[in-house]
């Protein structure tokens, strides 16, 4: 019976291939990395420059490198992207339609605030952006019963 280990990785020696080719050039160059730098980079990695980049800050940031497929897709958790205008009919909304008591359901918020962005010409937010700002405002709006 053959032992396993005798069979190499081809994924792990190209990222094993591609940290020892990182380390080199981070190694010999100090501050930023020239466009020369790169370009040989890239060739030498057989990668984009962008990956290039990518790879770099990871290698930076933790000393390894990380595939481009297995770091997390889509924007942070928590990140704000709409424009400040709706942002703040949200704000509003929620706090003069939704919070006083009693709050009327969920689908009527989501209705007062596509009337009202609409009413501004601008695009209505999905429903989850809105979620997240509602349970962001009670959270604040309880917090604040508790100190104040």
């Amino acid at each position: 019976m053959m032992n396993e280990s005798h069979f190499s990785n081809p994924r792990k020696d190209m990222q094993s291939r591609r940290e020892v080719v990182l380390r080199d050039v981070l190694g010999k160059v100090e501050g930023k990395l020239s466009q020369h730098v790169i370009d040989e980079l890239k060739k030498d990695l057989g990668v984009s420059r962008a990956t290039a980049y990518r790879m770099i800050k990871t290698f930076r940031s933790c000393g390894a490198i990380v595939a481009p497929t297995t770091r997390p897709v889509g924007r942070p958790k928590g990140a704000r992207v709409l424009d400040a205008r709706r942002e703040a009919i949200i704000q509003e909304t929620i706090r003069g339609f939704y919070l006083p008591e009693p709050h009327p359901r969920f689908s009527e918020l989501v209705g007062e605030i596509g009337r009202r962005c609409r009413e501004e010409h601008l695009p209505a937010p999905n429903w989850r952006t809105i979620k997240s700002r509602v349970v962001a405002a009670v959270a604040q709006s309880r917090n604040g019963a508790q100190t104040g």
